[in-house]
Parts: C-alpha cells; structure tokens; sequence
C-alpha cells in the first residue's frame, strides 16, 4: 500500500501471501515531532481502508531542538503525552538524534498512550512479526575509533557504536529463532544501488545528487547482510523510494528495502507513510516464505568471509579447481562447479545476462555418453576483467536444479581438468611492448584519442569510465606490470608526471588521490600499471585519510594500511617477489606552512596471507569520498567517443605548460 497526503487512489496492499493472519502495517519516515499530520494521515486511511495493526517510525521522531516549527511540533507532542491526544493506532519509533532519549532509555519506554519508543537496539515480538531495531547515526570518528569485540557502550551521544551492531546481530541470531521479518533504522545501507539496473537507481524528486555520505552508512549495510530481513525500513534522506527485491544469500528468502521521506514533505517522489501486509515468517509455509518475485537481483550486501576462514574445511572436488591460488588467475574469465548434468550453454547465458558481455560458455562433457551430459563443471569467458569479477559475487546465488552454482575465477589450465592436479603457472613479469596489451602504445587498438601527452617513457590519458571528468592515468609507454617491478629511471620518470599533476592542481588550488593496484594476473597481456589520479578539491582532500581508513576496514578487514615515505618504498614491503599483490595511495595529510602535506599508504598480501585485494579498491575508495557510489563501476561511466575526446583535449590544456620536458 502506498499512502500520501490527499491521495485519492484506494491505496494497494503489498507482500501477497496466501494466508489468513496477515498483519496490516503502516511505516513512516522521520516525523520529527509532526504527530498531529502523521496521525490524521491514519485515521484518513483508517476510515478507508479498515483499522491498522501497527504503525512503525524510522528517523527522527521527536522535534528537532531549534529546528524550524520546533516550538509548534513540541507543543503538539505535549498534548499527547497528557492525554489530550491520543495516538489512533499503536505506534513503535526508533530515535536517531535525541542522546538525551538514547541514554536514559536503552531498553525503551512508553512514551504516551499507544505510543512506545524502542529502545537503543533490540529484537522484540510485535504483533507476532520479530522486529528488529537501531536507534541511533552514523558517526565515523565514533565508529572507527571502537574495533568489533572490544568493551564499551553501544552509544556515544546519539552516536551507535561496534558494540551496538555487534549486540543486535547476536540478539538476532539467537538459536532456534525465526529470521527478522522487520527491520528498523534511520539510516540507508551503503551500496544498497549495486546488483541492479540503472532504472531502478533512485533519484532525488529535485533533480540534485544524493548525498550518499550523508544519508548511508556500511555499518547498516553490515547489519542488513548479517540479519537478512524479509523488511528493511529507514529514512533520513526524505525521499520515497522502492529497491527491487533481493535475494538473501544463506536464507534464501527475499529482502525489500523501502525509504521514506519525511512527515509533512509534498509530492509522490517524498512519500511518507506506506502500508504492508504481511504474515510473520514463523507461520509461513518454506514454499511461501521463498517465493521471489521475477525483479530479484542478488544480494548487494555481500558478508566477506575473514581471511583464511575456510582454513581446514574440506572442500568438495568441483570446488577446487579456479579458487584462489595466491592471485594467479585468468582475469576475464570464471570458472562454474556443481553444475547439474543437464544444463546448457542457453541457460547459463541467460543466467548471466545482466552481468556483461559473453564472448565464450565452455561445459565440460562426457563425450562419450548418451546426450552428452555436463560433468559438472565449465568455463564462462567475459569481455573483461570486471565483468568476471561482478559474475563472481553471483557465487551459490544461482541456483539449478536444487543445487547452488559455485562462481569463481578460473586459473590456468594445467594438467587435467576439474580437480585434477595441476602444474602451477608462473605469473610472466615483462618489461617490453606487448601487441595485445590495452594499454599498451604498440597495439593498433589503443585508445589514441584519450591520450593527453607523452614522452619517451611515460603517457597520460583520461580514464575510460572516469570517476569525474578530471580522472587520469599515468603509465609506462612500456610493458611494465607494477611501479615496484619498474627500473630506478622508469620508476623517476612516473614520478615526475605525478608530481606535475599535483603542481598543476596545487596552483589550481586543488588536491589530488592517486593509488595503485597491482594483482598478477598469469597472462602478461593483463600485467600493465596505471597509476590512477582523481583531482578532488580542499575540503574533498580533508577527509582523504579517514575515507581511506573507512573504506580499508570495510573491504579488506583486519588490515592495517602501513605508511611509507615513497611510493619506490612499496618492493621493501613484498617479500622481495614482484608476484606479492598490493594496493598504493597517496592521499593529501595536514596543512603545514609549506602547504598541505602528502602522505602515502600500502598494503600487500604477502605469502598469501591476509584479505584478496578487489579489484575495484582503488576505485571504491575514490567514490566513498566523492558520495558516487553508481560509479564504482567503470562500465556505468563509459562516455561517447567525442566526449572522451573532448575530455583528454580539456585536461591537455591544463596539464602541457606543467608536463615534464622531454630529454
């Protein structure tokens, strides 16, 4: 059901289930004190439509001190906390910046006649559904300066903590219990836009950008992977919006992300008050309970196992072969175990329709048997590395036959195939001009128009799906795989292109993020370094460190990025193997009376040991500090070609009178 103000339309019921004890739920955004307009919008839609179970609040509920018709909004709430008033339905909020609320009433209390804050965070049975809740915001110097598993309260001010999300997913997972069917908070989960179509991204009814920063956080999204609800309900950002169901990887159910506006806010596209019907999923039929509507996508919210949990547990057969073997794989192509005898190559595509371009599907076959029957295991090849890596997410989410596919990239092929052995592959270090390279300058096929300069060592040019408009890349006009692997004059002569950049931008009163990624892959072609630079502005660059640290902890947990004084320190820290994988930033420090100062981070995966770096780090970072969360897929940002010639002309302009001079 979708309900506003003065609409006109008898209002739809969501969530069909056949069965009789469904409960009738209306949800709303942050009311922020509003009650009278929040409560004659039920009664309206009671008269209608026949009385309510429950009414559930997200955001903030009470009046925002100072804000403006506090005065009015408190008054109001004052007749209804004396009795004057009295709620037409029985009503549960959570509160999201009210600390004096938080702190003295962490397990909730009554606040009036039918009217019950919830607490701090919590599970409770309501009306038969298990509802989920957090008070609270995101603050990330709060969040950040508290590791899950440490002592401490779960709130500082209004502030949630580790130890809150901690406490509810363990309040939530208790044993024997039924999953959540409701889940409650003020803010969006990060990434709740991946695994879906651009026409379903969602859009401020003002046409200006989502201030993704603002309105999400990871740790809800963390929340929302580890609780797989059937519901998950915020506010926050005062905007109305619908997310396609998601399937949930363990439980298999499916997920429905609904945003509300705030009470009061005009137009369809800030909708405030919606209503559901749904029966509590302890008294579902399993078949009822894992229906899953044609518009499912995956999940978006992915729970990344800690490094080396598999450790000891023995692993079928068709899963061994394409796991990870220390990095050493084939970029664009992934590898398919547990597939059912028979399947076919028009399902598979079918499949993975949504996540790029196929160039090949290969099924291993008993040639020799009747029909031909798959044996289990085959072979997709993409038309890129990061389409490969997005079919990887999709890994015991598709299902056939009963039975979930298992999706991972593919190694070289060695001796035999399946689980058979295998003679390892050395990864190929060339410093030489590779024909097939993208990027390198020999192959007839490189994007010439997207170059800026070049000298007889290094280019620049414009990235292709580009961050923001002034989004370069600084590469080897040779074939080098990574900056540590570069000789001592190579490894100058990136440096001073860099460091031009930087001067450009400085006299432009600007900053720069610059980062590396290097992952071996065992086919040279794929081995060519680019050193990625994004030009951000001051107040962007003050809060570089932080982003990075943010994002470091959500990506690649347990890690701690280590700082070194230059980018040539980075081989010190790899074990003395150029195959050791590693991530580099340089990200603008303090302020100083020379100016603002540079300060540079790596991390490497040496021996194997610690998290798989993704592939999208570098990328992931820069979007987490811009709020651009659509664009941490290179391929949504693909321009026309006159654009991005018209890009690298623009950025020629800037950058010639500060190139490096040729020798």
């Amino acid at each position: 059901m979708a309900v506003e103000e003065g609409a006109k339309e008898e209002p739809k019921v969501e969530a069909k289930e056949e069965l009789a004890d469904r409960r009738r739920l209306l949800v709303a955004g942050d009311v922020e004190g509003n009650l009278v307009k929040l409560f004659a919008q039920v009664e309206s839609q009671q008269k209608r439509v026949g009385a309510f179970d429950v009414l559930f609040a997200v955001g903030g509920f009470l009046p925002v001190v100072g804000g403006e018709g506090a005065a009015a909004a408190g008054a109001a709430l004052a007749e209804y906390v004396t009795g004057k008033r009295q709620a037409p339905v029985d009503t549960y909020f959570i509160e999201s910046r009210s600390t004096a609320f938080i702190s003295a009433a962490p397990e909730g209390k009554k606040l009036c006649e039918r009217v019950h804050f919830l607490g701090g965070f919590g599970v409770r049975e309501i009306r038969g559904l298990r509802v989920a809740y957090l008070s609270g915001r995101y603050d990330p110097a709060v969040y950040g300066a508290r590791e899950v598993g440490d002592a401490g309260s779960p709130f500082v001010g209004a502030a949630y903590t580790p130890q809150a999300i901690e406490g509810l997913i363990t309040l939530a997972r208790e044993q024997g219990s039924s999953p959540i069917d409701v889940l409650l908070t003020a803010e969006w989960p990060k990434g709740l836009t991946d695994k879906m179509g651009d026409a379903d991204v969602p859009v401020d009814p003002d046409d200006v950008p989502i201030n993704w920063q603002e309105i999400s956080s990871h740790p809800i999204a963390e929340l929302v992977a580890a609780l797989e609800p059937r519901y998950h309900i915020f506010g926050s950002a005062d905007i109305f919006y619908q997310r396609p169901p998601f399937q949930t990887p363990r439980s298999g159910h499916v997920c429905r992300c609904i945003g509300l506006g705030r009470v009061g806010s005009k137009g369809k596209g800030r909708q405030w008050v919606h209503g559901l019907a749904l029966s509590p999923a302890k008294s579902m039929p399993e078949a009822a309970l894992m229906q899953r509507p044609a518009n499912t996508t995956p999940s978006p919210f992915v729970v990344r196992a800690p490094p080396r949990a598999a450790a000891g547990v023995k692993r079928d057969a068709d899963e061994m072969d394409g796991g990870d073997d220390g990095g050493q794989v084939i970029p664009d192509q992934v590898f398919l175990s547990r597939l059912p005898a028979n399947i076919d190559e028009k399902r598979l595509a079918a499949a993975f329709r949504h996540v790029g371009k196929i160039e090949r599907i290969h099924l291993a076959r008993e040639e020799s048997a009747e029909g031909k029957p798959c044996r289990g295991y085959g072979w997709v090849t993409f038309s890129s590395p990061e389409e490969a890596q997005a079919a990887c997410d999709l890994s015991e989410l598709l299902e056939c036959n009963g039975k979930k596919i298992v999706i991972c990239l593919s190694k070289p092929k060695g001796q035999g195939e399946g689980g058979a052995p295998r003679k390892k592959r050395e990864v190929q270090i060339v410093i030489e001009p590779h024909s097939d390279c993208w990027f390198c300058l020999v192959n007839p096929k490189v994007e010439k128009h997207m170059i800026v300069s070049a000298s007889k060592d290094v280019y620049v040019a414009t990235a292709r799906g580009p961050v923001v408009p002034t989004h370069v890349m600084v590469l080897p006009v040779k074939h080098a795989p990574c900056f540590a692997a570069c000789p001592p004059e190579l490894q100058a002569a990136i440096q001073a292109h860099v460091q031009a950049i930087r001067k450009m931008c400085q006299e432009g009163g600007q900053e720069i993020l610059v980062w590396e990624r290097w992952i071996p892959m065992s086919v040279s072609a794929a081995n060519h370094m680019q050193i990625q630079i994004l030009l951000i502005d001051q107040v962007t660059a003050g809060k570089a460190r932080e982003v990075l640290q943010e994002t470091t902890k959500r990506y690649l947990p347990k890690v701690s990025l280590k700082r070194i004084k230059t980018h040539a320190e980075v081989f010190e820290h790899m074990n003395d193997s150029a195959e050791t994988p590693y991530v580099y930033f340089e990200v603008p420090g303090d302020n100083s009376a020379k100016g603002r100062q540079t300060e540079r981070y790596m991390y490497a995966g040496v021996d194997g040991e610690g998290p798989r770096i993704p592939i999208n780090f570098g990328r992931q970072v820069a979007c987490d500090l811009l709020g651009l969360d659509r664009k941490v897929d290179w391929r949504a940002c693909t321009e026309e070609r006159d654009a991005e010639k018209d890009l690298a002309a623009t950025f020629r302009a800037q950058f010639l009178p500060f190139a490096p001079k040729r020798k």
